[in-house]
C-alpha cells in the first residue's frame, strides 16, 4: 500500500462506458487498499469484504455521476465509507469493533520461532486497541500508518484541510498510546 492512489483518466472512461474489463482492472487497483479502510473502519474481516464489494457495486452504478474532472479515490472512498458507517449504524455500534484478529494478522503457521510470536502478539494487542478507538480516530490511523497516505492526500480523500488532518491523526495518536499503555499493564 502507501501513497497517493492515480486512476488513469482513460480507465474510468471506459468503465463509464459500461467495459466491464476496465472495471475489473480498476477494482484490482483499489481491493487491497478498499479492504483495509473498511476493516480500519468496522474490525471485522467478513464485514470489511462485503462493504469494500458493496462499494464497487455501488460505484459501477454511479460512474455515470463521477465528474472525471476530480479525483476518483475520494469520491469512491466516501461511497465506501459511507456503506461501512451505515452497517455499523446497523450493528447498532459506531465506537467499538469485533475483536476479529485474523483480520488484521494472518495465524503463524510454525509458531516455534519466540520473535516471529511476539509479532503476532503485538499484531493482536495493536488491533485490539485500535477496536476501542472511535471511527474516527482508527480511520485517520488507517489512511496515515496502515496505508501511509501523505497528509495531503488524506486531505483529499477526507475532504478536510490538512492541517485538521495533522491534528486529527495527532489526537488519535495520543489516544491510542494511552490505551496501548493502559491496555498492555492489564495483561
Amino acid at each position: 500500500m502507501g501513497g497517493e492512489i492515480h486512476i488513469d483518466s482513460t480507465v474510468l472512461e471506459l468503465c463509464r462506458k459500461g467495459d466491464s474489463r476496465a472495471f475489473r482492472a480498476l477494482v484490482e487497483q483499489l481491493k487491497r487498499p478498499a479492504y483495509y479502510q473498511a476493516l480500519a473502519l468496522l474490525g471485522n474481516h467478513d464485514d470489511a469484504l462485503d462493504i469494500s464489494q458493496e462499494a464497487f457495486v455501488k460505484t459501477w452504478q454511479s460512474l455515470h455521476s463521477f465528474d472525471l474532472t476530480r479525483p476518483f479515490y475520494p469520491w469512491y472512498y466516501t461511497i465506501l465509507k459511507r456503506l461501512a458507517l451505515n452497517a455499523l449504524r446497523a450493528r447498532g455500534r459506531r465506537h467499538e469493533a469485533s475483536a476479529d484478529e485474523r483480520a488484521w494478522e494472518e495465524p503463524l503457521d510454525s509458531a516455534d520461532n519466540e520473535e516471529a510470536r511476539q509479532v503476532y502478539r503485538t499484531s493482536i494487542l495493536v488491533h485490539q486497541v485500535m477496536a476501542k478507538l472511535t471511527v474516527d480516530d482508527r480511520e485517520i490511523i488507517s489512511l496515515k500508518d496502515v496505508q501511509d497516505y501523505a497528509y495531503k492526500d488524506i486531505a483529499i480523500i477526507l475532504g478536510i484541510p490538512t492541517g485538521t488532518v495533522m491534528s486529527r491523526l495527532y489526537t488519535a495518536r495520543a489516544r491510542f498510546k494511552k490505551m496501548l499503555q493502559e491496555t498492555n499493564y492489564d495483561q
